[in-house]
């Protein structure tokens, strides 16, 4: 085990000095990130002072629906991290990538009442994960030309995986090409460890960091499962079964690492589970459902709005009882610009007054709704003197306000166009 360890600490030095591309580290928080990560650092601590010289940059991505027990642990060790590096004067960077407020679970799934996933229609892997992660891959490729990614992927974990290895793998070097991303390459340096040794590592070597392995071991003991990797293109496996995850996943059947942790004490994450469970059992029935698709076309189509409602009543409740933010008041918001072009006005804020009995951050949405009103009054009033149908103006209005949320697959300019050109045809 020493002399396997001791090679790949040689082997990250001297790719490390092999050129200048910047380093982006895809940490998880999980045992085969934490490895990776860990022979890293000591591998650079070895390393003259003055040859280390480029950035490295630790990237973990945050779903906004991450296990509440596990996210808690991450944000503490990235924190550690950062503040390790600098005594230790390592160029590390600590970045949490989050999904944009248009590509939120909630936002969707609430929102626009997108049923939750599964194997067929998993519309959250792209916009919870690569997205974001991918986002912040291109700017450091913009800013630097190239890049080196550093996966805690290993070879023997799946055959599938080993092809992708092969598959983009740079001849006789240790990097590959990325599947998606121009100009970067990945780089697996604990590809042939096994999952024993990998257990044998953490808790034989002390984290760099002040960090502490048996925790981490204990965390998993009590989820038996494992961690998520960073995904950063579809031929990365989604988390499941056992593996650490969004506590809201509904790929798979059953949660198991959800199941474990209350079984093993943490009995404060059963609305959690309850909640995931409907999501489950639920996705098909047709009672919970429009009929009818977001383009107008016939089939099951998103949530209805009574659906919508309750799931945003039991997620709020969950939080209130939890003491765990579940989602923030931007989604909120976003959520109700969403229902107010379905014909559904203030009722999130309802929601929120019900569950919570109190508004919104104070009374922020009460002078939301009077200055609304203000600006529709002077509207009127100019529409009355320009001779100017109302109605079509605050039409218009409420697409501009709704623009930043939509998926993007048309401009500003083309929706302006479609509604003049309806109105047009209605005046004939």
């Amino acid at each position: 085990m020493n002399k396997q360890i001791d090679y790949i600490k040689a082997e990250i030095k001297d790719q490390y000095l092999q050129d200048n591309k910047p380093w982006i580290i895809g940490y998880s928080g999980g045992k085969d990130s934490t490895t990776l990560l860990q022979l890293v650092w000591y591998a650079l601590k070895e390393l003259p002072k003055e040859k280390i010289t480029k950035d490295i940059h630790v990237v973990c991505n945050d779903t906004l629906v991450e296990n509440p027990k596990v996210i808690d642990w991450i944000n503490k060790t990235l924190q550690q991290i950062q503040q390790q590096a600098k005594i230790d004067k390592l160029p590390i960077i600590v970045k949490k990538t989050m999904p944009a407020l248009n590509d939120t679970f909630w936002v969707n799934l609430i929102g626009r009442g997108y049923p939750s996933p599964n194997s067929s229609f998993r519309w959250c892997t792209d916009r919870l994960k690569i997205r974001p992660t991918s986002a912040y891959i291109q700017e450091q490729v913009r800013k630097n030309g190239e890049v080196i990614i550093l996966l805690g992927t290993r070879e023997y974990e799946s055959i599938a995986r080993k092809k992708s290895l092969k598959k983009y793998s740079v001849g006789n070097s240790r990097l590959s090409r990325h599947s998606d991303l121009q100009s970067a390459y990945t780089y697996k340096p604990i590809r042939y460890i096994s999952t024993d040794d990998i257990w044998m590592y953490l808790l034989e070597t002390s984290s760099p960091w002040a960090g502490s392995n048996n925790k981490l071991v204990d965390l998993y003991r009590k989820a038996s499962g494992g961690d998520c990797p960073l995904v950063i293109d579809t031929t990365t496996p989604s988390c499941g079964q056992s593996r650490f995850g969004c506590w809201v996943c509904t790929v798979v059947a059953k949660d198991k690492s959800m199941q474990s942790l209350i079984d093993n004490g943490e009995q404060h994450l059963k609305p959690l589970i309850k909640i995931r469970n409907w999501l489950v059992e639920n996705r098909g029935n047709d009672k919970y459902r429009t009929g009818v698709l977001r383009n107008g076309g016939k089939g099951k189509g998103p949530y209805n709005i009574q659906t919508r409602k309750f799931l945003l009543t039991q997620l709020l409740s969950a939080e209130k009882s939890m003491q765990e933010k579940l989602i923030s008041q931007q989604e909120l918001k976003a959520i109700q610009i969403i229902w107010d072009r379905d014909g559904y006005y203030k009722n999130v804020y309802k929601i929120y007054y019900q569950v919570y009995n109190e508004l919104i951050k104070g009374n922020i949405m009460n002078r939301q709704d009077e200055i609304k009103k203000a600006q529709n009054g002077r509207i009127a009033q100019l529409c009355k003197k320009h001779n100017v149908h109302d109605k079509f103006i605050f039409k218009l209005v409420e697409k501009e306000k709704y623009k930043s949320l939509k998926l993007g697959k048309f401009s500003m300019s083309s929706e302006v166009e479609q509604a003049i050109e309806k109105e047009a045809r209605n005046e004939n």
